[in-house]
């Protein structure tokens, strides 16, 4: 407790920090990430406080608070008051623009490796998944990754994938600020605002109920995990063909929120989900997540990789741009196509809790409906993709497979999905003539 109770006082000091000083709070800098920097470089020059607890405790915390975030990010009830109109070919849309973008990210990763990386730098073909763990994964994805990698021949693969969280984490919070200087739509609520907002909903009932119903979405997802996995997985699969498989817990916690919203909509039970508090606790779990997979990264480790490493995050940034700018005019062309692009624009450059900060910059109420069209198509995305099924078999699919069949395994895939969008997002645009 006393370590955990150690890592809220530095966020803690972090975020007072970020409101004195200017340039922190203009370009909303997250606590987590300029604590976890200075974390990072203590540890860097005194690698042999790296034995102590509080370390240690660090290590502990990602798969956890991952867990948790996800937990909630189903659990959120829908505000009638602010119900929108949205169809299935807004969804449709939203997850065709999202596994285009993924899949081109491991294109390029895996592109790269073939013709870079592998030949001079002596990458292994796994070094294929580090863009897509690390950009559209973020950081709980890139601790479920590291053992993966380094059993794909990639010893430093948790550092690999933190390293390239962290930084499609400051590209999507710099980028995505751009983003709405640009478009001159700004319009975040004040501090005393939202300061007003959740005192006047924040009650000590209220702060329980929502831990009770978070605590129950997350033991559920390590029910249903314990179920999947030890008993009906190995009567389906041999246990020398699963290889040790598992999924990380995050992708059971998601079941475990909707079905506990479910649950209380059976019941008649909703108005016990506090829309505000959840996503309050949902933010503080992925400050801490962040904080402490930024202050666990070997630094050490990424001096041998750092041109393939920062090469191909360049390049993963710049589909990510295009990728907003030229395919989600074409493929989201509603009338919210610019909110829910700057979801997709974190979501692609560290995590979904970064577009939706990027998403309250412009609008803060969440009138329109792109959190809920983003929410939804994540059923669609998040097993397979971000995180997903697929982004957990890739190194191995990359490793086993012949290179340029790999190329046309990924690449079929991404140009079935961008014939299916540009064909919803034609439909979309004849349905608002």
């Amino acid at each position: 407790m006393q370590y955990f109770l150690l890592v809220l006082l530095l966020l803690g000091v972090s975020a007072l920090a970020g409101k004195k000083i200017p340039w922190l709070d203009r370009f909303r800098i997250p606590p987590s990430l300029t604590i976890g920097t200075l974390v990072l470089l203590f540890y860097t020059f005194l690698p042999h406080e790296k034995t102590g607890a509080f370390f240690l405790h660090l290590k502990s915390l990602p798969p956890e608070f991952i867990a948790i975030v996800f937990a909630c990010l189903f659990l959120q009830r829908t505000d009638e008051a602010h119900r929108t109109k949205r169809s299935f070919a807004d969804v449709l849309a939203q997850t065709s623009l999202v596994w285009v973008s993924v899949m081109g990210q491991v294109l390029i990763g895996l592109v790269a490796t073939i013709l870079v990386y592998r030949p001079f730098f002596n990458e292994p073909m796994a070094f294929t998944s580090v863009l897509e763990a690390g950009f559209a994964g973020g950081h709980g994805t890139a601790v479920a990754m590291g053992p993966i990698l380094v059993q794909n021949g990639i010893p430093a693969g948790l550092e690999y994938g933190l390293f390239s969280a962290t930084v499609g984490l400051i590209c999507g919070i710099a980028g995505g600020v751009w983003l709405i200087h640009r478009q001159h739509r700004r319009k975040a609520a004040t501090a005393e605002q939202l300061g007003e907002s959740n005192e006047a909903s924040v009650n000590l009932t209220s702060i329980l109920i929502s831990l009770m119903l978070i605590g129950a979405a997350y033991w559920f997802g390590v029910f249903i995990k314990g179920m999947f996995e030890k008993e009906l997985l190995p009567r389906i699969v041999s246990p020398e063909k699963l290889r040790g498989f598992s999924l990380p817990l995050f992708a059971y916690t998601l079941v475990g929120g909707y079905a506990v919203k479910l649950l209380c909509k059976i019941t008649r039970s909703e108005a016990l989900i506090d829309n505000n508090l959840v996503l309050l606790l949902a933010d503080l779990s992925l400050e801490i997540l962040i904080f402490a997979g930024i202050a666990i990264i070997d630094v050490r480790l990424l001096g041998q990789s750092l041109v393939p490493l920062l090469s191909v995050f360049a390049l993963g940034f710049v589909w990510n741009v295009f990728c907003h700018f030229y395919l989600r005019p074409k493929i989201l062309p509603v009338p919210y196509s610019f909110e829910l692009g700057l979801i997709n624009f974190g979501m692609l450059n560290g995590t979904a809790a970064t577009g939706l900060m990027l998403l309250k910059m412009v609008d803060p109420k969440f009138k329109t409906p792109a959190a809920r069209v983003f929410a939804e198509s994540s059923a669609i995305t998040q097993p397979f993709i971000a995180g997903g099924l697929l982004t957990l078999l890739t190194p191995f699919i990359v490793s086993g497979l012949n290179p340029w069949l790999s190329v046309a395994l990924y690449g079929g895939l991404l140009a079935v999905w961008l014939m299916l969008g540009l064909a919803t997002g034609r439909r979309i645009s004849r349905q608002g003539e």
